[in-house]
């Protein structure tokens, strides 16, 4: 897999001017287009594509964003490991680290930071995704009722029926219950 960062946009929080601007030209010879400054991010910049963070002085209320919840990959520089500082780093749900000595190392970190960034919004996706398959449980149970009455069937064939609905509208069975029920003219394709 081949990693293209080429026009994106990131953010260097560094109390260090030098080693923000040392960041900066190394981000730029993989594309990506970045700012530093200390010691938190201005409005309109969690719109970034990417942050670096200086995990030594960072703390608690730097982010505009609660723990675990960057709209970005958060890449964390690494001076001093101490249990503190990797405890928050971890709190904060950090996607990457790099030892601020290893910045010819910054590729790698930047490879494994958004590929993790992609698998969090991935699972955030399917567990919002459950959520709302879940809320709609009740649904289920009406229509399945609701069919069941009408056709004088048991509950196994009344949910057999209602799958196949599922299947011909090409939704999931929980969308498929909530169509049944507030569509009357779509109710004879539940057809099993």
């Amino acid at each position: 897999m081949t990693y293209s960062f080429v026009g994106k946009t990131g953010i260097v929080l560094h109390p260090s001017a030098e080693m923000r601007e040392q960041l900066v030209r190394r981000l730029a010879t993989y594309g990506i287009r970045a700012q530093g400054r200390w010691p938190e991010l201005e409005p309109g910049e969690t719109e970034a594509d990417l942050l670096v963070v200086d995990l030594d002085r960072a703390e608690d209320g730097q982010f505009p964003w609660p723990p675990q919840a960057a709209p970005m990959p958060v890449l964390g520089l690494i001076g001093s490991e101490t249990p503190g500082r990797l405890e928050w780093a971890i709190r904060q749900g950090l996607d990457a680290f790099l030892p601020i000595g290893a910045t010819a190392n910054l590729y790698s970190a930047l490879v494994l930071g958004f590929a993790r960034y992609d698998e969090r919004c991935e699972t955030r996706r399917r567990e919002a995704e459950s959520a709302r398959r879940a809320s709609l449980r009740l649904d289920l149970l009406r229509a399945v009722i609701s069919i069941m009455q009408a056709e004088g069937i048991d509950e196994a064939r009344a949910l057999k029926k209602l799958r196949a609905f599922a299947m011909v509208e090409r939704v999931a069975l929980e969308d498929a219950a909530t169509l049944y029920l507030s569509s009357p003219a779509k109710r004879g394709k539940a057809k099993a």
